[in-house]
């Protein structure tokens, strides 16, 4: 009977053992210009992930959410083009003109090799 458990608890066990790459997800571990801070001269903004993305699942978005003296500014898509890093772990964006004055927000989602989307979103301020 014994030897009837032991393919069985040699699987469970197996399993226990494995590195849990598996269940990890995708997440953003740094950005340029990093999250709420105050910055001047912005043409590009980076993103650095903790594991390399599929890069056909990376979705981003700039947006402007404020501009000084004006106090119902609404949100502002900034267009923006994007390029993955060679590490496959970054992405930026790119816009045509360096960013004015105001408050931004980027969005994010990618997958990673487990294939379920993650997001965030993040913002910063362009002195």
């Amino acid at each position: 009977m014994f030897k009837s458990f032991l393919p069985s608890v040699t699987a469970a066990a197996a399993l226990l053992l494995m590195p849990n790459a598996a269940s990890a997800h995708t997440k953003l571990v740094g950005s340029t210009p990093a999250a709420n801070s105050a910055v001047s001269k912005v043409t590009s903004v980076s993103l650095q992930f903790n594991e390399k993305v599929v890069a056909s699942t990376v979705k981003t978005e700039l947006v402007m959410t404020g501009m000084p003296g004006m106090a119902n500014h609404a949100p502002m898509k900034i267009p923006s083009t994007s390029m993955m890093g060679k590490d496959g772990k970054s992405t930026m964006l790119m816009v045509k003109r360096a960013l004015v004055p105001g408050t931004y927000k980027v969005k994010w989602s990618a997958a990673g090799a487990d294939t379920h989307r993650m997001g965030g979103e993040f913002s910063f301020t362009v002195k």
